[in-house]
C-alpha cells in the first residue's frame, strides 16, 4: 500500500464522483490506509464493513419476506400439505442443482446455468441456505464465462441470503476488482478478513485492492494533493532503527560542509514536509559530481523515498546499487538490505523477501534488526515457531532491545491463541503493560500493544489504552484514526 500513500485524507469527500455508499466507505477506507497502513486499516475497518452489510441484508430480508398466513385460515391439514409440497419442491430444486454441477463439472456452463436457474426458480423462498447455494453455483459458472457482471448479481442474492458465505464473498470480490470495481472488492475483502480472522491472505489481497483504490483517487486529485503524509513517512522510517539518512550528526555536517548543495536542500524538503521533491533532488545531486562523498547516503535517501512513493523498481535500483558497492559501511550496507526486503513485501513477493531476509541475517549474524524483520513477517505468516526462534536469537544478541521484545510477545499471544492456551495469551498481554510507564511515548509501543490486544478480541483494553496514549502523543492521525 506504500505505493499509493499520498494525502488523498487531505481532500474533501467530493473530490471523486459517485457518491454511493460503497464508494463513500471505499474513500475511508483509502484515507485510513494512507494514514495507518493496510493491516491496520483493514482491520479495524473490517468490522465497520461486515456491519454495515449485515444491516443492509437484514433490510433486504424483511422487504424479501412474504406476508405471514392469517392462522386462522389454516388448518392442520392445510399446513401438512403445505409442508409436503414444499419439501417436494426443495427435493426437486437439488436434485436441479446436482445435475447443474455434473454440467459444470463437464464444463458445459451453459447447461448448467439452465440448471441452476430451474432450481433457484422452483426452490422454496424459506430454503435460504439452500437457494443461496444455488446462486453462488450459478456465479461460479457465469465466473467460468467470464460475464462478472452477473457474477455480482448472483453472488449478492447469495449474501443476502446468507451474510458469512465466505465463499461467495471472495467470489464476488474477485468479480468486482476484475472488473475495476474497486469499492466493492476492498468491502468484501474486508468482511472476509473479518469474518475469517484476518487471514493473511485476504489482508494482502485488500492490500492489492486497497492500491488500485488509492491509486485511482490520487488522479482525481490537484496536483497540490498529491504530497506524502508526514505522519506515515515518519512512522515508516521509524521502523528501521539507526537509520543512516536520519542521523542529526550526519545531516548536520553536510548542511554545514555542503549547504548549497541539491542533498542540503533534499533535507531540506524533508524538514518542510515537502516529499516527493526530494528523489529529484537526490538525483540532482548525483548528475552533478561523480566524487560526492555522500554519494551513498544520496542513493540511500532517493531509494527510501522511492520506496515509499511506490516506485519499486526505482527503489531496487539503486539498494543494489549501494550494496553492491565495496565502500558501503555495515550501516549503510544493513539498512539498505532491509529496506530491499522490505521493498519486496510491498510487491508482494514474499520469497524474495525471505530470501533478502535470509541473507540478510547471514551477513551481519550479530545485528539484532534483521532477526526482528524476518521474524516480523514470518509472524504475519504464521510460521509462529520460526518467528520465535527469530525473536529469541534477536534477544540473545541485544537484550534490551525493545522492538525485538514487543514483537516476541505480539508472537507469543499468537501461539497462545493458536493452541487454546488462554494463560499463554494473558501472560504475554501482562507483559506488554509492564512496559508502559517507560514507552508510553513511543508510537511503535502504542501500536504493538493495542494491536495485540485488539487480537485477541480485548477491545475494552485497546480503547483504554488508545485513551492513554493519546493523551501523551497528542493529535497522532494513526492513534486518532484506529480509535475511530
Amino acid at each position: 500500500m506504500a505505493s499509493y500513500l499520498r494525502t488523498v485524507a487531505k481532500s474533501s469527500s467530493s473530490s471523486t464522483s459517485a457518491d454511493g455508499p460503497a464508494n463513500s466507505l471505499g474513500k475511508r477506507l483509502v484515507k485510513w490506509g494512507l494514514i495507518i497502513g493496510v493491516p491496520t486499516a483493514v482491520c479495524v475497518a473490517a468490522y465497520l464493513v461486515y456491519r454495515q452489510q449485515q444491516e443492509q441484508a437484514k433490510k433486504s430480508a424483511a422487504r424479501r419476506s412474504p406476508l405471514p398466513t392469517p392462522m386462522a385460515s389454516v388448518n392442520e391439514d392445510t399446513a401438512s400439505g403445505l409442508e409436503n409440497r414444499t419439501k417436494s419442491r426443495l427435493t426437486v430444486a437439488i436434485e436441479l442443482k446436482n445435475e447443474g454441477n455434473l454440467k459444470y463439472r463437464d464444463q458445459k456452463f451453459h447447461e448448467a446455468i439452465e440448471a441452476y436457474t430451474r432450481a433457484i426458480e422452483i426452490c422454496p423462498m424459506e430454503s435460504t441456505e439452500e437457494l443461496s447455494q444455488f446462486y453462488q453455483n450459478r456465479a461460479a459458472a457465469w465466473e467460468s464465462l467470464k460475464d462478472y457482471a452477473r457474477v455480482i448479481e448472483d453472488c449478492s442474492k447469495a449474501i443476502e441470503l446468507n451474510q458469512k458465505y465466505v465463499k461467495c464473498i471472495q467470489r464476488r470480490a474477485r468479480a468486482a476488482e476484475t472488473i475495476g470495481n474497486f469499492e466493492l472488492a476492498l468491502e468484501d475483502y474486508s468482511t472476509v478478513c473479518f469474518i475469517d480472522s484476518y487471514q493473511p491472505a485476504y489482508i494482502m489481497a485488500a492490500d492489492k485492492v486497497l492500491t488500485d483504490l488509492a491509486k485511482r483517487y490520487m488522479e482525481t486529485l490537484p496536483p497540490s494533493t498529491a504530497e506524502l503524509s508526514k505522519d506515515f513517512v515518519r512512522t515508516s522510517l521509524n521502523e528501521f532503527e539507526d537509520d543512516p539518512i536520519l542521523n542529526q550528526s550526519f545531516i548536520d555536517e553536510l548542511k554545514r560542509a555542503q549547504p548549497d548543495s541539491s542533498l542540503a536542500r533534499a533535507y531540506q524538503a524533508f524538514d518542510e514536509d515537502r516529499y516527493t521533491d526530494i528523489p529529484s533532488l537526490c538525483t540532482n545531486e548525483l548528475e552533478s559530481t561523480t566524487d560526492s562523498p555522500y554519494k551513498l547516503e544520496t542513493l540511500l535517501l532517493r531509494g527510501s523515498f522511492y520506496l515509499l512513493m511506490g516506485s519499486y523498481a526505482e527503489a531496487l535500483a539503486d539498494f543494489d546499487t549501494i550494496i553492491n558497492d565495496p565502500e558501503a559501511t555495515e550501516k549503510i550496507r544493513l539498512n539498505t538490505e532491509l529496506k530491499r526486503a522490505n521493498c519486496k513485501i510491498h510487491q508482494r513477493d514474499i520469497e524474495g523477501a525471505l530470501h533478502f531476509y535470509d541473507q540478510c541475517v547471514a551477513y551481519h549474524p550479530n545485528e539484532c534488526s534483521p532477526r526482528v524483520h524476518r521474524g516480523m513477517l514470518k509472524t504475519l505468516l504464521e510460521n509462529f515457531t520460526e518467528a520465535h526462534d527469530d525473536f529469541i536469537e534477536a534477544l540473545r544478541i541485544s537484550p534490551t532491545n525493545l522492538r525485538a521484545k514487543y514483537q516476541k510477545l505480539i508472537n507469543d499471544a499468537k501461539i497462545g491463541a493458536k493452541e487454546h492456551r488462554n494463560d499463554r495469551v494473558e501472560r504475554a498481554l501482562s507483559s506488554f503493560e509492564e512496559y508502559y510507564d517507560t514507552s508510553k511515548q513511543d508510537i511503535y509501543y502504542a501500536l504493538a500493544i493495542t494491536s495485540c490486544f485488539l487480537d485477541n478480541d480485548r477491545k475494552d483494553k485497546a480503547l483504554a489504552y488508545l485513551d492513554k496514549f493519546i493523551t501523551h502523543i497528542p493529535s497522532n492521525p494513526t492513534l486518532l484514526a484506529l480509535k475511530a
